[in-house]
């Protein structure tokens, strides 16, 4: 069965026990009726991936709620442990994101190797020998809108053996520049920009030259969106990263995310991969999967180590690099240019080939052998974490991390004992609830978010809390993202009383929406 993306309905499933696909497809057929396809999330995952048809778009109030509905009455049919709707989310800013115009550099545009300047980049390639220098021997997979063949970006820094297109399901991730009409801000070029940064082929004096530029960089077309996501394509593309052998995953991109997301990203750290992902832009929390412990979550600086006011950041963050005014390989409608770019997309990307080059540098087995495939990100980690890897400038705000990243202090840092590295976070821990989600995104208190969850949904005990919270699991996710004042009163600190807003309740449930109306 073939449905449009722009009409696609997913819900993701877990099974209580170990039913064959036809033994799903029965129950979901009796819940729901025919028209459903069924197949695992990918491969190997006891998770189930259900895709429909809705009558609304994609990105509207009514497909979020058809979405949540199916999910809902999966979850009540006691048949799978966890049921969560995977919705892309209309994300609620002030003004919208399609409204704004950021060009904080646009009257004293900054020298086009600010970047190599400022994380000193040559003195990074004068420290590696000439058998690793660039990233040599490395391979990161990216999961965004594709490639093209921008004079700037070129295939030498491309591996088009092993790229893939999780939407179309083909092995051919080029983005034909198009954008498509079914999605909001539809992002061709998208993935171009952010590898142009990683192993941009370019001239030094003309155009981009990326941190990384001998190494190889997986292209996996698997968003048509800049703001909305199925983060299930998402979770495919970690998987076909991990199962080509790509050392290192970067994400320029974030949305609500789903349980089955993190489970995927740690499948990869534990094959020894080293995951991350871009905090966002413009909505001040951080989004999924960047708000996950087991995967990195980059911040966006600019030129004189400046914040970058729009960048996502809070707890959750790690480090910074730079994200804003940042040279990189664009185009005007299908003319390519040198342009600039601003968001936190270009600064995971930049920590994807610093993590390039310090796996090239130290040699990525050598660490295997020295710490276990397991531990490779935690070594990493705990690297960024040692004094003065890190630049941080005075005035540094902590919510964007330990501070940005020097690449060349990066590569001279002593590796990390095995007893002192920090902890990744592993899926199906106690922080994979929806209640410490919502808290890793907003940067709030679990136990405050609990408890005002438990007085926004009228409930007086533990186990309707968390049987509300079970069923509502998606869709609190949801109002996160698509309700300013909903997030905002989560996280405000010190307020008590009833919520003194009406929620935003057009694309939750009917049973939710009651709930939250009343």
């Amino acid at each position: 069965m073939a449905v449009d993306s722009g009409h696609q309905m997913r819900v993701v499933v877990l099974p209580k026990s170990a039913l064959r696909n036809a033994e799903i497809s029965k129950i979901v057929q009796m819940e729901l009726g025919a028209g459903w396809h069924v197949q695992r999330l990918t491969p190997g995952s006891r998770l189930v991936l259900l895709i429909g048809r809705s009558e609304h778009t994609v990105g509207t109030p009514g497909h979020a709620r058809s979405s949540h509905e199916a999910a809902l009455a999966l979850y009540r049919s006691n048949q799978f442990r966890r049921v969560e709707a995977d919705v892309p989310v209309p994300i609620d800013v002030d003004p919208p994101v399609g409204a704004l115009v950021d060009s904080p550099c646009a009257n004293d545009p900054p020298p086009l190797d600010w970047v190599h300047t400022i994380v000193h980049w040559p003195e990074a390639m004068a420290e590696m020998s000439d058998a690793t220098r660039g990233g040599v021997g490395i391979s990161i997979g990216q999961p965004d809108s594709g490639y093209t063949l921008h004079p700037n970006l070129g295939a030498a820094g491309l591996d088009l053996d092993r790229d893939r297109d999780v939407i179309d399901g083909d092995d051919d991730a080029l983005d034909d520049l198009i954008p498509n009409p079914a999605w909001p801000l539809p992002n061709p070029g998208h993935g171009t920009r952010t590898a142009s940064v990683i192993v941009g082929q370019g001239t030094p004096t003309e155009g981009i030259v990326g941190l990384a530029g001998r190494a190889r960089l997986v292209p996996i077309r698997a968003t048509e969106s800049l703001v909305q996501v199925f983060d299930s394509d998402v979770a495919k593309a970690v998987a076909h990263a991990r199962q080509v052998g790509c050392h290192v995953v970067t994400m320029s991109l974030g949305g609500k995310g789903f349980f089955g997301l993190k489970n995927e990203i740690q499948r990869a750290v534990d094959a020894g991969m080293i995951a991350m992902a871009a905090a966002g832009n413009y909505v001040r929390i951080v989004t999924a999967p960047a708000s996950y412990d087991n995967c990195l979550a980059v911040a966006a600086t600019g030129p004189g180590d400046a914040l970058w006011v729009n960048s996502s950041r809070g707890r959750a963050v790690d480090v910074s690099m730079p994200g804003s005014c940042v040279y990189v390989a664009a185009y005007n409608d299908k003319t390519p240019l040198v342009g600039m770019g601003h968001g936190t997309s270009f600064a995971v990307a930049h920590l994807a080939a610093a993590a390039a080059l310090w796996l090239a540098h130290h040699d990525r087995q050598t660490l295997i052998n020295a710490y276990g495939a397991k531990r490779i990100q935690a070594v990493f980690l705990t690297t960024l974490r040692q004094p003065g890897v890190c630049v941080v400038p005075p005035g540094w705000d902590p919510d964007y991390g330990v501070g940005r990243v020097d690449l060349l202090a990066l590569l001279k840092a002593p590796l990390p004992q095995p007893s002192d590295l920090v902890e990744v976070g592993a899926f199906g821990a106690a922080d994979d609830d929806a209640v410490t989600r919502i808290a890793a995104m907003i940067s709030a208190d679990p136990v405050r978010v609990q408890t005002r969850l438990a007085e926004l949904l009228q409930v007086s005990t533990y186990e309707e809390l968390d049987r509300t919270i079970a069923e509502h699991e998606g869709e609190l996710l949801y109002l996160v993202l698509a309700d300013r004042r909903f997030r905002e009163s989560l996280a405000r600190p010190g307020s008590t009383g009833a919520f003194a807003h009406k929620i935003n309740v057009p694309g939750v449930t009917t049973d939710l929406g009651v709930r939250l109306a009343t």
